[in-house]
């Protein structure tokens, strides 16, 4: 009799584990009448979850510069996403993009890309925390694209006018816990960037699942930022189109396997470097304390003041 009790706990969980492991499935793609955004992906929620805070909230104030400011839109030729600045090559002056696979049809390699290029345009409404009079579109380069279930991720590069500030990748441990507060920003409805507050519920398969404010179409491609200024997932789906239900990111470790699967494992690594540039530099053979961005103090001739 303990043994059939056994067996029949053990099979009940193994089961729930296989349930809880499985991706909701996509039911279909909506893109709005009138709208210049690209199709977003519909997923079936399993728990039927209905959000009860209302319509979603854009936030665009300037106190929400910093994020604005490296969140951009995505125009290709079916229509337009959105996409995050997460690196910025002053040596070559060269900006990267995150975004979302499903912008383009199946799925494209960096070496495929190389043979064969693939461009876009990007819309920026900020030059850092400073807002334009009028957005102000580049032409970027698609280094690659993935649309496998899971995956759901790309990465574009172009050259700025400015030394774009940006939202590096965050080492693919970090803590993300049930109520946790995100900032999703994003062009629903092809719009002007706007950010909205998300709360992390959980991992689900391979999708980080996210409450309130859920994504609207026009919003795929969109970073999921922290307020201590790391990426940590990539908008690609909604269970409801009016934003009334729950959001579907991409999360680090699917974006990690893609990235590397690219040779583009470098950039996943950015973050280690960002702490010294946060550093206060106070010189005293310098007192106007202006710095570049990419400037790290190391040691050297100083004099010791008493």
């Amino acid at each position: 009799m303990k043994f059939k009790i056994f067996l029949f706990s053990f099979c009940f969980f193994v089961l729930f584990l296989i349930n809880f492991n499985k991706n909701d499935k996509i039911i279909g793609y909506s893109k709005p009448i009138n709208q210049d955004s690209i199709a977003m992906p519909i997923v079936s929620d399993r728990y039927k979850v209905r959000d009860l805070w209302g319509a979603p909230q854009a936030k665009r104030d300037y106190q929400y510069a910093r994020f604005l400011s490296a969140s951009v839109k995505i125009s290709v030729d079916e229509g337009s996403g959105s996409g995050t600045l997460v690196y910025y090559d002053s040596q070559k002056n060269e900006a990267y993009v995150a975004s979302c696979g499903h912008l383009w049809s199946g799925s494209k390699s960096y070496s495929e890309l190389l043979e064969n290029p693939e461009t876009c345009k990007i819309t920026v409404w900020y030059h850092n925390e400073t807002k334009l009079k009028n957005p102000i579109n580049y032409s970027a380069n698609v280094l690659f694209w993935s649309n496998k279930r899971g995956y759901d991720c790309s990465l574009i590069k172009f050259k700025p006018d400015w030394k774009p500030n940006f939202f590096p990748f965050a080492k693919i441990n970090y803590p993300l816990s049930k109520g946790l507060r995100f900032n999703s920003c994003g062009c629903d409805a092809g719009s002007e960037v706007a950010l909205y507050d998300v709360y992390f519920e959980e991992f689900r398969g391979n999708d980080i699942i996210t409450m309130k404010n859920s994504p609207r179409p026009g919003r795929s491609g969109g970073g999921l930022l922290t307020d201590d200024g790391y990426y940590v997932g990539t908008c690609w789906g909604t269970s409801d189109v009016d934003g009334s239900g729950i959001g579907y990111f991409t999360p680090l470790k699917s974006i990690y396997v893609i990235y590397q699967e690219n040779n583009f494992g470098w950039i996943l690594n950015v973050s280690s470097n960002i702490l010294a540039r946060k550093i206060p530099i106070k010189d005293i053979n310098n007192k106007q304390g202006k710095y570049s961005s990419e400037y790290i103090p190391a040691p050297g001739n100083f004099n010791i003041v008493p």
